[in-house]
């Protein structure tokens, strides 16, 4: 046996490990952003932003480019606007937390679908959907479909993500102090308490 042997495997798989997280960066974004909002999420909701953690983390594995890197940005975007709003962070948690479920379980929806899709000719698709002349028709339509659901993936979820998003943020003004302090100075009218 060689006794440079090992020291190529561990090379070898130092190397495996680099390629795959270079191959993954989005995966590197996306891992702290859900690590923040479990780590700070009250216990109650801590079961459920662990599954969308989940969720998320097996759509960025599974489901082809552009869909990890969006999946990253409206995690950090998420995580983000909690740690900034002093209004209702907790709502705003859970806004975040149900729109990140949403988009992982669409875009694993459209990874099952597409493999799907791949394995039958549109004719095969189409009697599977519509029997007859119905399926010729449908068969046409397959790319349409498809089409429509990239654009829902790629554009239009996430459209309504960040819109959400902006409306947690903006829809009060922003306060200098957090609703426990200004419910203080309003009560005490200014006044210091002795």
């Amino acid at each position: 046996m060689n006794p440079l042997l090992p020291l190529f495997w561990l090379v070898n798989g130092a190397l495996a490990a680099v390629f795959f997280l270079a191959d993954h960066l989005a995966l590197l974004a996306l891992a702290p952003a859900l690590g923040w909002l479990a780590a700070t999420s009250p216990p109650a909701y801590r079961p459920w932003v662990l599954g969308t953690a989940g969720l998320c983390l097996l759509a960025a594995l599974l489901v082809p480019a552009p869909v990890p890197a969006i999946l990253a940005a409206m995690a950090l975007a998420g995580a983000l606007a909690v740690r900034l709003d002093r209004f209702n962070p907790g709502a705003l948690r859970w806004r975040v937390n149900g729109g990140l479920a949403l988009y992982a379980l669409a875009g694993l929806a459209f990874a099952l679908y597409g493999a799907y899709a791949a394995r039958l000719d549109p004719q095969s698709w189409a009697r599977l959907l519509a029997p007859g002349e119905a399926g010729a028709v449908v068969a046409q339509g397959r790319s349409f479909v498809t089409t429509i659901a990239t654009w829902g993936l790629w554009l239009i979820l996430p459209l309504g993500y960040f819109s959400l998003l902006a409306q947690g943020m903006l829809a009060h003004p922003p306060l200098q102090a957090g609703p426990a302090d200004l419910i203080h100075t309003v009560r005490a009218r200014g006044r210091e308490e002795r």
